[in-house]
């Protein structure tokens, strides 16, 4: 019987996750599962020892505050692997929580494989060889991560992005839903997974529905995310709440917070502006180490500045509403949006994603 140990700590990791454990489970089907994970992994048999919403927090310095909370998560993990004695630990991104975990399993003799590589391409470039000597094999996203870990000291694959299969499913699925009845234009609003993110975007987000009263607004909220514990006041009778995908299938815009959600939206070919924001302090610092040139995945993924990015002091609802008003009807700015984001499938490496990755987990599993 397989026995594999999985930590993602994240709700883009959790979907990630899901998507393996789905496809693991056709290639061993007693297999068995612990690890930390959300709903999309526990869907698919994780026993979870902790879940995604106890790793909840955001910036360099809100880290800090938590420390002693995370230190008492991690030394359990870590108790767990020695006595449960797993075949194999997939450690899924969050490379300031992962990294330090597969180092403190070394001396176990556990193979470990690194589902999604730091991003190197934007900061701490060292981290590929760090990393390299903490793992056995690394399975990376995107083909331009590759060069990166070339010639290093464990094995890389580039297996795609899963959110490639996952969306052509749901659009299949959907292809045959009734149109909208509201014939406003539709903009969705996803402020991201962890509270200190939607504290911070929401309330500018929540503004638009005053400023732009002949938009309809719907509020796309991540799993962890509980609509009750939103202050949305009056503002509650006039927008949609549901999931990301069935709002932003019948989207005519959409303002999404900077991570896996832009890539998410691109690939529903849905025009967006960007927004990212964190405390004042972590933002000061992060933009001494940051190299890259764009914050948005879908626009490092693309090459280019296709998607407005409005950072910081800059994310202002008059900002959002003036380029939302160039993406809700034909324009030139729309149409060069839809003619990239059809880009994004063979950027993303195309269709089974999650089935090369449960292959190369597989390998690792008695």
């Amino acid at each position: 019987m397989a026995k594999l140990f999985i930590v993602a700590t994240e709700t883009s990791g959790d979907f990630l996750g899901g998507e393996l454990l789905c496809e693991l489970h056709k290639l061993h089907p007693d297999l068995q599962v612990t690890g930390v994970g959300g709903p999309q992994m526990q869907a698919q048999g994780l026993r979870p020892i902790y879940r995604v919403s106890d790793f909840n927090v955001m910036g360099l310095f809100e880290v800090i505050s938590q420390l002693k909370r995370l230190k008492r998560q991690f030394n359990h993990m870590v108790k767990e692997v020695n006595t449960w004695k797993p075949d194999a630990v997939v450690l899924i991104d969050a490379p300031d929580f992962n990294m330090r975990f597969a180092k403190a399993l070394t001396e176990q003799n556990i193979p470990v494989i690194y589902y999604v590589g730091p991003q190197v391409w934007a900061w701490r470039a060292k981290r590929a060889a760090q990393l390299a000597k903490l793992v056995d094999h690394i399975m990376l996203l995107f083909e331009f991560e590759a060069p990166f870990y070339k010639g290093l000291d464990c094995k890389a694959s580039v297996v795609g992005h899963p959110l490639v299969d996952e969306l052509t499913r749901f659009k299949m699925a959907h292809k045959e839903d009734p149109p909208r009845t509201n014939q406003k234009p539709r903009v969705v609003l996803a402020p991201g997974s962890r509270k200190r993110e939607v504290s911070s975007l929401l309330p500018i987000m929540l503004e638009l529905i005053d400023m732009r009263p002949e938009y309809q607004f719907a509020l796309a909220l991540a799993p962890t995310i509980e609509p009750q514990s939103l202050e949305l006041g009056a503002r509650r009778d006039r927008i949609v709440i549901g999931q990301m995908r069935p709002l932003m299938a019948s989207a005519d815009a959409a303002v999404v917070a900077s991570g896996t959600a832009t890539l998410e939206t691109g690939l529903m070919g849905v025009p967006m502006v960007v927004g990212y924001r964190l405390s004042s302090a972590s933002y000061v610092l992060a933009k001494r180490l940051v190299k890259t040139p764009h914050v948005a995945l879908v626009n490092i993924v693309l090459g280019e500045r296709v998607v407005p990015e409005l950072i910081q002091g800059a994310f202002q609802p008059e900002a959002v509403a003036r380029h939302l008003d160039l993406l809700v009807k034909p324009t030139p700015e729309r149409s060069y949006m839809a003619d990239k984001f059809a880009q994004l499938n063979d950027l993303l490496g195309g269709e089974g994603a999650s089935r090369r990755a449960a292959q190369i987990v597989s390998e690792y599993l008695s």
